[in-house]
């Protein structure tokens, strides 16, 4: 297998199986890609997939849960908000069919987060969506925000900076009241700040203003640096010729890292800049302008709120 003989058989690999929709490889392909990497054993391997969840049953479930998979489930919250976004080729809702799949999850024990893209509109119900979240009994969730097309400022779904600095202080109001009552809902966000205000590093990508290189690899062996640079001028080469080491020396990826930072106006003078560094530079684009950082907003409204809950509790 050419992944594990560009690891030199040797070291830690964290695969992570997105799409389009991974599930439509077939159970099969993923038993049969387990199988192989399993024969490598002084590679220590960790997996991960991002699922819509329309496809997976009990025996989905059950490989999921026996290989250790962490699965991201994606639920843009409740079913109007959801079905208006997200259905299939005939047009019709998959609300149900994802719940069914949770199911599927929480019966084989599997750990999964939910994945939640944060629209214009939805961005508007921040109360309701947390609601959700607890009415659901889902432990892990991870915020999404909507971002414009590459070569857009803004489009009629995604987020302005406004929006994001309503939403996120609207959002975390809620869930603090609903942490004070012992219903604890771990959302991405809040926890990567809690851990840099305790000292350490985030652990979500982009939150320290410096890129990193992804390895995002295509099914013909083409890697990229990032899932929002999956372009041409970004290709960092191919599996079938190169190891990683080699792929993250090329002039490719030395490009990509170096053109990480993104410094504006209200990053000049920003005194919880060490939150962000500007941030990720694909997703700054929503909150982040040269007149005001929405970002910078929520920051300064949640982190002395936050500071204290971790001190009391």
């Amino acid at each position: 297998m050419r992944i594990a003989e560009a690891l030199d058989q040797k070291g830690t690999a964290n695969i992570s199986f997105q799409g389009g929709e991974p599930t439509m490889a077939g159970l099969a392909f993923y038993e049969m890609f387990t199988e192989k990497l399993d024969a490598y054993q002084e590679i220590q391997t960790h997996y991960s997939m991002q699922t819509n969840a329309t496809l997976i049953n009990e025996a989905w479930a059950q490989f999921l849960h026996d290989h250790h998979f962490l699965v991201g489930v994606s639920l843009d919250g409740y079913q109007t908000n959801m079905d208006h976004y997200r259905y299939d080729a005939e047009k019709r809702g998959v609300y149900f069919q994802v719940l069914k799949g949770i199911d599927c999850l929480k019966k084989a024990q599997v750990d999964f987060n939910i994945l939640t893209v944060v629209t214009e509109e939805l961005a508007r119900h921040g109360r309701s969506l947390m609601q959700f979240y607890l009415d659901h009994h889902f432990a892990y969730v991870q915020l999404i925000p909507c971002l414009p097309g590459l070569k857009e400022q803004e489009n009629e779904i995604s987020l302005t900076p406004e929006i994001y600095a309503s939403f996120y202080i609207e959002f975390f109001q809620t869930w603090k009241k609903a942490y004070l009552k012992g219903q604890i809902v771990s959302v991405g966000l809040f926890e990567n700040l809690a851990g840099m205000l305790a000292g350490m590093p985030p652990y979500q990508c982009g939150m320290n203003g410096q890129c990193t290189i992804q390895y995002v690899i295509e099914a013909n062996g083409d890697v990229y640096p990032c899932d929002f640079y999956c372009l041409d001028e970004y290709c960092l080469g191919s599996l079938q010729e190169s190891s990683f080491a080699q792929l993250a020396a090329s002039a490719h990826a030395s490009a990509f890292l170096n053109g990480a930072a993104c410094q504006k106006e209200p990053c000049l003078t920003c005194s919880v800049r060490q939150f962000c560094n500007g941030g990720c530079r694909r997703q700054n684009v929503c909150f982040l302008r040269e007149d005001f950082c929405a970002y910078q907003k929520v920051l300064t409204a949640v982190l002395p709120e936050l500071q204290q809950l971790m001190n009391n509790h």
